[in-house]
């Protein structure tokens, strides 16, 4: 009777112990939805906004970390997402300009604090353009509290410039810093479209940093999908030097799979980037 007492007990701390690792497991994606450009053919805003946030629902993505995203499509994922709620602005400033904005489920989460800042030498300056940088580029940033868990942790979303390399090295050590004095010691997790793969210096920054990329820190089981996130309508001959969108992490996050969702659909595609999907664990705070 004592042995199956004893095993009773066992059981149910085990049984525990996996509910309270539940509570702090999250889905996390990073997902550049391609702006609503006219001149884009059969994969225009209007032929891929259900299949885009169906997929959102689907994959229950406790947070997303949006790219590309003007006011208007914002209004779309309004509707189409009704359990989500956002925060971040326009890179020209409140509703002008690409949100980076940061999506997450308003029944689990409480924002405690939230920002923008500008990739350039003056971070606090709205619309700022930095070193060489083609645009205006924007970190949108927000401290969660997961009430499942208690666990409260940062979220940093951002888009590097496409064409002036400087910028985004520059933009890299920026981040790092801006990481570093808003966070603390707190649990960070950074998603972005960095437009740079995985060998080159503004990656490099960022990883000696102490963020990690989940692609090196995982088994190959633990890992699904093409090499490359980027695939421009066309992902014929595509290498992992197109993987360029990314979720890093720092602090007390342990990460538990690693996704990068091939949706295509024979010449139509969820987006000219392909979202990045991560299941992590909070650790206790």
């Amino acid at each position: 009777m004592r042995t199956l007492v004893s095993i009773a007990f066992a059981l149910l701390l085990f049984s525990s112990a996996n509910a309270q690792k539940s509570k702090r497991e999250l889905v996390i994606s990073s997902f550049n939805i391609r702006y609503n450009s006219p001149d884009d053919g059969i994969n225009i805003w209007e032929q891929r906004k259900d299949w885009l946030t169906h997929s959102i629902r689907f994959h229950q993505a406790d947070l997303i970390g949006t790219q590309e995203v003007t006011h208007t499509q914002l209004l779309d994922m309004e509707v189409l997402l009704p359990n989500y709620a956002h925060v971040g602005i326009g890179r020209e400033g409140a509703t002008q300009g690409e949100y980076s904005a940061i999506f997450y489920k308003k029944e689990r989460f409480e924002v405690l604090d939230s920002n923008t800042f500008w990739l350039s030498e003056t971070p606090d300056v709205v619309a700022s353009k930095g070193w060489d940088a083609a645009l205006p580029r924007i970190v949108t940033w927000a401290l969660f509290k997961d009430k499942h868990s208690g666990v409260s942790f940062f979220h940093f979303n951002t888009h590097f410039d496409h064409r002036g390399k400087q910028a985004r090295i520059a933009s890299a050590a920026l981040l790092t810093q801006k990481i570093k004095e808003i966070t603390g010691t707190s649990p960070v997790l950074l998603t972005g479209d960095f437009n740079s793969s995985p060998k080159t210096e503004a990656i490099a920054t960022l990883l000696s940093s102490g963020l990690k990329d989940p692609y090196l820190n995982l088994d190959a089981d633990q890992i699904y999908g093409p090499e490359y996130s980027a695939n421009g309508w066309d992902a014929t001959g595509r290498t992992s030097d197109s993987r360029i969108d990314y979720i890093f992490y720092s602090g007390g996050v342990q990460p538990l799979t690693l996704q990068i969702l091939d949706g295509q659909r024979g010449e139509r595609y969820i987006s000219d980037h392909f979202p990045v999907i991560a299941k992590v664990e909070l650790l206790e705070n």
